[in-house]
Parts: structure tokens; C-alpha cells; sequence
């Protein structure tokens, strides 16, 4: 890298980082790059904090310290509970393929019902609550705490396919198993949602082996006991590892050790014992078929029945196909001007996770500190002529609980000057196939994201295009999209409106500039972001107030 390029980076990054704008370009579409972002960037550089409510698995997020330590709650097992909520509600029964319910976030609506207490649903939405934007939907997010919750857990990876959709009211269908239910209606409860009764046993068994049942929510289940000053809340485990994905749950039960399977199970009141009726419906057949599995399968056995779960949606949401970790990721690839006013193209590429070639190059464990000599020093080669520029030499170091690889994020500016009007990007390094990646050519509209800043009331932005092009205002707006409360729930709904674009004198040398505003009338409660339009067609995104989520 040129010392010319050195200087260039610096600044830029800090300017970008100061406004809170990020990522002109997604790839390959910003629900997909934004939700794999939360799937794969969990700690180091960049990280994205969802899973530091579920690090280590046998943390309480809503509690700090000891409070959090002593509590006896567990946020991985509050999660899974939230989806099974959420889902078991579902209707597949009415008729010609239709389902209504299954994992559409109207359990946020639906907390004051008695079959739904504790506090599970409230602290978990309000973990959530700063992730939701217009790309990211607050059932999505169940989903995905689920997955997240038995992977990083000991389990194994659950495809995840996002394009949930999240309802605008309480689901009419209740009835969720509680422990007090009998084992006929809790078995037509599963039944109507589409699980037989092995499958009932087995998503149950699979939902247990994290977690604990509590005095403080259940007083009918546990006894005050086990109320102490190392467990606050008096939770009582399911198993002997209430922070680890394994079948010890089954075996405890079967052989009589341990926890034998739970408070459900063992429970003072026998009406309240609902997992070993359960159990016992088909006399500990299923069970005893769980118990014989190797740890191996008896994982792939839970990943196919939750994953089950969570696939299971209204009729007419589709859902998209699921999302990979990339080898190779453009990170906040955007035009912007520097100090000088001079158009400059910047973003990182993020390189390597535990499905690439590294895999045959030597063990995860040891990688940690050569995965940069073994990659190569990666190269961008632009599309407008044989312009190719090395990355930076140093990159940020993170790691990725999806498969516990490493990835390394390596940083580039370039002026625009000398790129061009290049349409795309390749990446290419030694150790990894060459990927390209569209642009947004020099001569069409943007977002300026030195100029695009968000308040606590009001966002707004600025737009630039070349000076002369055939792009004029003419036609072009700008779609805000705010994440708000909404009564009832703590699931933010989507405000959406289109603001016009007024031309300025503030231009940049070859640019004109147009300015927009938007001034919100509620809290806000994540990421805004803005789509700008023209005849249309999309010509560019951003978001602004990034947040938590470090989009």
C-alpha cells in the first residue's frame, strides 16, 4: 500500500466511525450480509455482541456480576424457551396446506397470558430489541437465538434461513404446554402444530439439556429450597450441565442420576411432574431411543427437530435459502469524500472461517497466529483497467463462534481518481479461489456518509452524483425506514417514508449534492436506514445510528 493510501485510511476511518453511517454496499443483499454478520462476528474485532448475552452459556444477561453469577438463570435456555413459545402456538391443522402462528414474534403480545410467565420473553425481546431494523425482523431473531443458543452451546450448527416476518398482534391460538397440562393436551398441542409425539418427546428432551425451572416463576414446581444466596432466583437444573447442548439430560433420566431429567420430572407436586407424563406416553420407548443414540447423532436428531421449529411459519412468509458464512466478505464498501474533498473508495474484506481452505492446511487450534502468512497478503483488483491495490499489511484479528475459526479483516482506501469508473472488485490471494463483487459505478448517485448523520429526533443525509449525469433530482427520494416501540409488546415495528431530496450549493469538486431530512415523532430503537430511489430502481443503502450491533 502506497504511503499515499496510509494516509488516506486513517482519517476516513475515523470519520466513519464518528457518524454512525455504515455500508453503502451489502453483499450479496443487506438482510443477508447484516444477519450472517450476527451468525458469524461474535468476538475481537468488529464483533457484533450478540452472543455476549449467551458467553459463557451459563450466563444471565439481564444481571451484571454477581448478580448475574448467582442468579441461577440462564439467558441460552431463556432463548430456546422464547421460540418454543412462540412456535408451539402454530396451526397447521385448518386446512389446505395453510399454517397460521409458528415463529412470527407475536409472543411479545402475548406475555400476560398465564401459560406464558416468567421472565424469559421480556428479558430476551429486551436483548433483542436494539438488533431489529427494517432488514432484521424481531422474529428472525428468535430464530436465530436458537441457533445460536445450542451451537455456541455444545450443539450442532442449525441451517438458519431468515425471512421471518413479524406479526402486529397476539396470535388467537393458545394453548402452550405448562407444567400442570395433561399429557393428552399437551400432545394435541404438539400435534397441532405439526410434531407427533416422538417428536413431542424429543424436541422436549432436546429443549431441556439446557436451563433450569424456577421458584421464583414456579413456585407449584420448586420449592423454596433451593433458594440460596449462590441461587438467587432458585433454579432448579434439568441436567448436572445446565450450560451445555448434550444428552445428558436423557441419560440422567433414564439411569436415575443426577438431576433424573428435571423438577418436571421430579418435581413435589405431581401435577406439576409434565415432562415425565410425557415421557411416559409411549413408555419411555422414545427416550430409551434418544438414550441408545451416540452423542454424535442424538445432536443431529435435536438440529433437525428445532430446526423444524423454527422453520415452522405463517403461511405466505417464505422463507430464503440458508445462510452461509463467506470465505470472503466486502465490509462497509462505500463511496465517500476525505479531508480534501476527493472521492475515495473504502471498506474491508473479511477473510477466513473454519470451512475454508484452511481446513487442509493445518489444525483451527494452531492457526491463530499464522493465518495471515498462510493467506497471503490478499490483493483488490478493479474492473477499469489493471488498477490493483495490496490490503493492509496489519488487519484486525477476530474469531467466529460459528465453527470456532478465526477471520481476519483487512482494510482498504482507494481514490476514486484512480479506480475509476470500475463496476467491480476481485478479490484474490493465494490460498483462496478469486471472488468479484459489484460496485456502484462513480457516475450514479450515492449516499455520503461524512454528511449523513442521525440525532436522537431526526436523521439526515446527503446525496451526491456526477456532475453532468443524466441522474438529476428528478424522480429521486430517499426511503426511511425507524424501528419504534410499539404498545403491547417489546417488538419494534417499522416506520416507513419517503422524504424528497433538495439540491445544495454544498458540492464536491465534479459532484452535485442534494440534502434530505427526516424528523422522528417516537423513541427510536436501533438502526435507521435509508434506500435511495430513483425511476424505481435502488441505487444505493445505508444505515445510520448503528448501534449495538456494530453493522
Amino acid at each position: 500500500m502506497s504511503c499515499r493510501l496510509r494516509h488516506l485510511l486513517l482519517p476516513l476511518l475515523l470519520l466513519a466511525a464518528s457518524n454512525g453511517g455504515a455500508a453503502m454496499f451489502f453483499y450479496p443483499s443487506p438482510q443477508v450480509s447484516l444477519l450472517e454478520h450476527l451468525l458469524v462476528d461474535h468476538w475481537g474485532a468488529r464483533a457484533s455482541n450478540f452472543s455476549a448475552a449467551i458467553t459463557p452459556c451459563t450466563n444471565y444477561v439481564t444481571e451484571v456480576g454477581e448478580p448475574s453469577r448467582n442468579s441461577g438463570r440462564t439467558t441460552a435456555a431463556q432463548w430456546l424457551r422464547v421460540a418454543f413459545h412462540d412456535f408451539v402456538t402454530a396451526d397447521t391443522t385448518v386446512g389446505a396446506g395453510t399454517v397460521t402462528g409458528g415463529i412470527d414474534a407475536s409472543i411479545g403480545f402475548e406475555t400476560a397470558r398465564a401459560e406464558n410467565k416468567g421472565s424469559a420473553f421480556n428479558d430476551s425481546f429486551t436483548f433483542w430489541r436494539p438488533f431489529v431494523n427494517e432488514y432484521i425482523s424481531m422474529s428472525d431473531l428468535i430464530a436465530l437465538g436458537t441457533v445460536m443458543s445450542v451451537h455456541l452451546c455444545g450443539g450442532k450448527a442449525i441451517p438458519y434461513r431468515p425471512g421471518r416476518v413479524d406479526a402486529l398482534h397476539a396470535d388467537p391460538t393458545t394453548g402452550v404446554p405448562a407444567p400442570e397440562t395433561g399429557v393428552k393436551e399437551t400432545l394435541d398441542e404438539f400435534s397441532r402444530a405439526g410434531f407427533d409425539g416422538e417428536d413431542a418427546i424429543g424436541l422436549t428432551a432436546c429443549g431441556h439439556t439446557l436451563g433450569s425451572v424456577h421458584h421464583g416463576g414456579f413456585p407449584e414446581v420448586v420449592g423454596p429450597e433451593v433458594v440460596t444466596p449462590n441461587n438467587t432466583n432458585g433454579g432448579s437444573n434439568f441436567d448436572s450441565t445446565r450450560g451445555v447442548f448434550d444428552p445428558l439430560v436423557v441419560h440422567e433420566y433414564i439411569d436415575s442420576t443426577g438431576g433424573r431429567g428435571g423438577p418436571l420430572v421430579t418435581s413435589f407436586n405431581e401435577t406439576s411432574r409434565s415432562d415425565r407424563r410425557l415421557y411416559e406416553s409411549d413408555g419411555n420407548q422414545t427416550m430409551h431411543g434418544l438414550y441408545e443414540l451416540a452423542a454424535e447423532a442424538f445432536q443431529d436428531t435435536c438440529a433437525e427437530l428445532l430446526g423444524r421449529m423454527i422453520d415452522t411459519v405463517p403461511s405466505g412468509v417464505q422463507l430464503r435459502d440458508a445462510i452461509a458464512p463467506m470465505a470472503i466478505k466486502p465490509i462497509n464498501v462505500t463511496w465517500d469524500f476525505d479531508e480534501t474533498d476527493a472521492l475515495v473508495l473504502s471498506g474491508n474484506i473479511r477473510v477466513g472461517w473454519r470451512s475454508s481452505p484452511l481446513n487442509s492446511i493445518c489444525n483451527l487450534s494452531q492457526c491463530l497466529f499464522d493465518l495471515q502468512v498462510l493467506w497471503g497478503a490478499p490483493t483488490i483488483t478493479f474492473s477499469a483497467g489493471e488498477f490493483t491495490t495490496l490490503l493492509h499489511p496489519e488487519p484486525e484479528k477476530s474469531s467466529t463462534a460459528y465453527g470456532n475459526g478465526e477471520v481476519y479483516f483487512y482494510p482498504f482506501a482507494v481514490p476514486g481518481r484512480e479506480v475509476g469508473n470500475a463496476t467491480s472488485f476481485t478479490v484474490s490471494g493465494e490460498r483462496f479461489a478469486a471472488q468479484t463483487f459489484p460496485i456502484n459505478r462513480q457516475g450514479q448517485s450515492f449516499f455520503v456518509p461524512s454528511m449523513s448523520t442521525a440525532a436522537r429526533s431526526s436523521v439526515s443525509f446527503t446525496v451526491a452524483s456526477t456532475a453532468g449525469s443524466d441522474l438529476g433530482e428528478e424522480g429521486m427520494f430517499v426511503m426511511v425506514a425507524v424501528p419504534v416501540g410499539q404498545p403491547l409488546t417489546l417488538a419494534p415495528k417499522i416506520l416507513k417514508a419517503a422524504v424528497n431530496l433538495t439540491v445544495t450549493e454544498d458540492t464536491k469538486p465534479g459532484f452535485r449534492s442534494w440534502k434530505g431530512s427526516y424528523g422522528m415523532q417516537q423513541e427510536v430503537t436501533g438502526s435507521i436506514s435509508l434506500t435511495l430511489t430513483q425511476g424505481g430502481e435502488t441505487l444505493d443503502h445505508l444505515l445510520l445510528g448503528a448501534g449495538v450491533a456494530s453493522w
